[in-house]
């Protein structure tokens, strides 16, 4: 050993220094030890070196560096055997079937093991396998010089980790994110979202131990989603506790508020679910200030929990509720056969959302004016969902869609003989609704005569079929209206009552356009992919940057419905798994090709035509470009555009036809 000593001359501390420097250099834990094992081989051939960490209360193992297939399994045993024995510090060769199977593995092999704690539950390792006991030496002789190094290196890259998961975390519930590898529900998946909520709740107050139960409004129980369950239980976690039930989450349920439970061998209302529990925290997971499940966190210390956790779980439960619905209602009209997905992170979306949940605690009257494309039946449904009327029928009547003759007798219903043809008595929606909520899509299209009878309904709760000579019914419903009309227009010009105008203008809700919030494109992409998958049965699994950059760029006069059309389109077509430009519509391959003139684009010539063909080619675009967003600009005003442009309203007409400039009539 002396004599290895003394060859520790210059040229082996430069080479200390070097597996420093390379350590240094890896950014997270894995690129660290992949960098270790390139040092470590130019002295030490055949040499490897894994690193792990070790949640002692999980029981879960994390493998440094990641995919390497042959030795994982064997790797596996070595690191959960050390850990397990609270093995600090080994050198030398694995005892003969101490590792069962796995033993043969490590025969002709020499082990270094090195333990250290990180935090309360975590451990961390690094393992050496040599081929030959000279090289363990070396590495024995150089570890008391390397390894604080090592392991303040690895500390630091662990906390990086961990608040990089941590922000993850909170980005994924904030946005309703999850898993997109899990094309199931993707962002929106009830059990994922409850699940990074718990991890989230649980790594901000350093606990291994807790859960998340969401209160069923039906039945008024507390079920319990086996993701956001972390701990070693007693016994098996029941699926659901009555309301009654006599424990800290039923407590909170009936207050809405947070308990804290010092000491549990003291407190009467604890139920024990989890091993060597001294203290619980409690929270109510509130929306529209009502209770709709709770956040339960236990630590193995007695008072464990200060004011600063509960404010901490309380806020995190009031930043989580929003998506909690967003996702309960996905997964309720999932099941009906009609998933009704809600998405975005803007802070105008946020600021419809949040009109929308103070709305749906009331009864009263809902106007949701936007574009056509905005989402604006999702909304309603969304409105539904959240009132107390959610268990009743939810009836859409599209005033559009139905000849004007035959609108009232849907809407009302009739007798039999009210007209020819009728040959029985109709029940009408606003009856089929009792109970409910009736919405009227595209109102602005209600003929005068209707506007009249519906404000009557309105005005008294009352209606009367076609040719009824009895008194009128009374229904219990509430109304939510949307159309995508230019309504003070039309009071203008006397096509739409100012009377109804008012009345259903208790709450209006402007549904903005798409290119007003661009920086949801993304998410939105993202979960049209995932559904597009579903439905389709395509394999897509992302979308490439000039293909994402082209549809952030174009202007979308179609909205949200019009996107989703070209990820479908562009998930059926597609020849890869990832969406390229030339999968997408030519509306958006045109717009991608023009750069910024004077607000609107001008065209490169590619110079690979003939000088008519290249002056028709940007001619097209230009035309395209100009009355697109002129459309915009006067709010798709066919008259005022073509004013504006300085032709007749029929060549307009006809240069929006030739080019397929989409657009609405006002």
């Amino acid at each position: 050993m002396a004599d290895m000593t003394e060859a520790m001359n210059r040229d082996t501390y430069k080479n200390i220094l070097d597996v420093v420097k390379e350590l240094m250099k890896g950014t997270t834990i894995d690129d660290m030890i992949r960098r270790l094992n390139t040092s470590v081989r130019a002295s030490l051939p055949d040499t490897v070196v894994f690193a792990a960490l070790w949640d002692k209360y999980e029981e879960e193992l994390e493998m440094f560096p990641s995919g390497r297939s042959t030795e994982k399994k064997a790797m596996e045993s070595l690191f959960k055997h050390f850990f397990k024995k609270g093995e600090q510090r080994f050198t030398g060769k694995i005892k003969e079937k101490e590792l069962g199977n796995i033993t043969d593995f490590f025969k002709n092999h020499y082990i270094f093991y090195d333990m250290v704690r990180l935090e309360k539950g975590i451990r961390g390792a690094v393992v050496g396998i040599h081929t030959t006991k000279e090289y363990l030496e070396r590495t024995v002789l150089t570890s008391d010089i390397i390894l604080p190094h090592f392991w303040s290196i690895f500390s630091d890259r662990y906390k990086n980790m961990i608040t990089g998961k941590e922000s993850e975390m909170l980005w994924k519930i904030k946005d309703a994110q999850s898993d997109i590898s899990d094309n199931y529900l993707n962002n929106i998946e009830l059990n994922k979202l409850l699940e990074n909520l718990l991890e989230l709740a649980l790594r901000k107050t350093g606990q291994k131990c807790g859960c998340i139960l969401i209160l069923n409004e039906k039945t008024g129980e507390l079920e319990f989603e086996p993701r956001a369950v972390k701990g070693k239980a007693l016994s098996i976690i029941p699926d659901k506790l009555p309301r009654d039930h006599k424990s800290l989450a039923g407590i909170v349920l009936g207050t809405n508020m947070p308990y804290n439970c010092r000491d549990t061998s003291k407190d009467p209302n604890y139920f024990p679910l989890f091993q060597r529990i001294r203290s619980s925290l409690v929270v109510p997971i509130e929306f529209q200030h009502r209770p709709i499940g709770v956040i339960a966190i236990e630590s193995e210390t007695k008072n464990r929990f200060k004011e600063k956790e509960t404010s901490t779980i309380m806020s995190l439960a009031k930043e989580a509720a929003m998506f909690i619905r967003r996702a309960q209602l996905f997964k309720e009209s999932s099941e009906k056969g009609a998933a009704i997905m809600i998405i975005g992170q803007s802070k105008k979306w946020k600021d419809v959302e949040k009109r929308i949940e103070k709305a749906s605690g009331t009864d009263a009257t809902v106007i949701l004016r936007g574009e056509s494309g905005t989402g604006k039946e999702l909304l309603a449904h969304a409105i539904h969902f959240n009132s107390p009327r959610k268990n009743a029928p939810f009836v859409t009547i599209n005033c559009a869609a139905i000849p004007s003759e035959l609108l009232e007798s849907e809407l009302f219903g009739h007798v039999k003989g009210a007209f020819t043809g009728a040959f029985y008595n109709k029940t009408g929606e606003f009856e089929k609704a009792e109970g409910g909520t009736v919405f009227l899509d595209e109102i602005g299209d209600l003929p005068p005569l209707l506007q009249v009878k519906i404000l009557r309904t309105l005005q008294s709760g009352e209606v009367k079929p076609v040719g009824s000579n009895k008194m009128a019914k009374k229904v219990n419903v509430r109304v939510i209206a949307a159309t995508s009309r230019n309504l003070e227009k039309m009071l203008g010009t006397g096509e739409f009552r100012m009377d109804i105008y008012y009345r259903l203008h208790v709450v209006p809700i402007k549904v903005p356009p798409l290119r007003e919030y661009p920086e949801d494109i993304p998410v939105l992409i993202e979960n049209f992919i995932s559904e597009s998958n579903r439905i389709f049965n395509t394999a897509i699994k992302g979308i490439d940057k000039p293909a994402l950059k082209a549809l952030m760029d174009y202007h979308f006069p179609g909205n949200v419905r019009q996107l989703r059309n070209f990820i479908q389109q562009a998930a059926i077509m597609s020849d890869n798994e990832i969406i390229v430009l030339n999968d997408l519509p030519d509306e958006i391959k045109l717009n991608s090709s023009t750069i910024a003139y004077n607000g609107m684009s001008s065209v490169p010539a590619t110079y690979s035509g003939s000088y008519h063909s290249e002056k028709e080619r940007v001619l097209e675009i230009f035309t395209r470009q100009y009355f697109s967003k002129l459309l915009d600009k006067t709010g798709s005003n066919i008259m005022q555009t073509a004013k504006t442009a300085g032709i007749s309203r029929v060549a307009l007409y006809k240069i929006l036809n030739r080019y397929k400039i989409e657009h609405r009539d006002v």
